[in-house]
């Protein structure tokens, strides 16, 4: 194994892009279950795990790295990979960079005795991430919504770094933007920045004045009565991971538009969202975090 060479296991195109960043950067990259990459030269490929992680100690794994919580993120074309199989075959010697990881696998990764590179928790990564977040949902609800922006009441629940970065976007386009944050310190900082939180005893005056609402919290907010104040057209986007804030049966229960819109940065800005990537890998690796 070198110290400057990089496994590439499975993903989007953020991990193709991130790939040709890290071989510009030096690395000798080799991707495993990337068949539909359009591959740079000098990236090396293989479909035999057991070759990809004896080429290199940095492995990157995809975003999210399973669906079904069973099997790798990969192409639809490639055998499954269980993930089973990935932590018996890891060692002690492997570094295994992962934006995020269900507690099980973090359990199946210690296991192995990987030392566990979390480059989602980086400042700057998330920081970049939720800009680049905030510019494709921005293009889902002008695409999905039949009315203008500039005559809408928006609800964004959650003011972490993704609905900073939203806010931020939304924030002059809409007619109003209001906020549902429980942090006392991030209600501040909204309402600094021009947006206004909302109190659970104005929620019946706010939500049915609601055009747009945007999720960004892994956990349900707004419960089924609260939903039914919701004006008929409004439109319901969640952005959070799982569990997310509504559930998936959310159009058949409460009549109202809902998009669950996961991972925007790998679909609408890959080679951005990659290299991103690519540099929060870039200064692990240089500084052994």
């Amino acid at each position: 194994m070198e110290a400057s060479s990089i496994t590439i296991l499975g993903g989007d195109l953020r991990q193709c892009y991130a790939a040709e960043y890290l071989a510009s950067q030096g690395f000798a990259v080799m991707c495993c279950h990337t068949p539909d990459f359009p591959y740079q030269p000098g990236i090396s490929r293989t479909d035999r795990l057991t070759e990809a992680l004896g080429h290199s100690e940095l492995i990157l794994a995809p975003t999210p790295l399973t669906r079904d919580g069973a099997n790798l993120l990969q192409a639809e074309t490639c055998a499954p990979c269980p993930l089973e199989t990935l932590w018996e075959k890891l060692t002690p010697n492997h570094r295994f960079a992962a934006a995020s990881l269900p507690a099980g696998c973090l359990n199946a990764l210690e296991a192995a005795g990987c030392e566990i590179l979390a480059y989602g928790s980086l400042p700057f990564f998330q920081e970049q991430n939720a800009r680049l977040t905030a510019e494709g949902l921005l293009a889902e609800v002008i695409r999905l919504t039949p009315f203008a922006l500039s005559s809408a009441s928006l609800l964004l629940i959650g003011y972490g770094c993704c609905g900073a970065a939203i806010a931020r976007l939304f924030l002059p386009l809409c007619r109003n933007l209001h906020v549902i944050e429980q942090d006392a310190e991030k209600r501040s900082m909204a309402k600094n920045n021009g947006i206004l939180p909302v109190s659970r005893k104005e929620f019946a005056k706010i939500l049915p004045e609601c055009q747009i609402i945007i999720n960004t919290v892994p956990a349900p907010v707004l419960d089924t009565a609260q939903l039914a104040q919701l004006h008929s057209s409004c439109h319901i986007f969640d952005i959070a991971s799982a569990p997310f804030g509504f559930p998936e049966n959310t159009t058949e229960i409460c009549l109202l538009p809902y998009y669950r819109i996961p991972g925007i940065p790998g679909r609408f800005s890959p080679a951005s969202a990659g290299k991103i990537v690519g540099k929060a890998i870039e200064r692990m690796a240089e500084h052994a975090i």
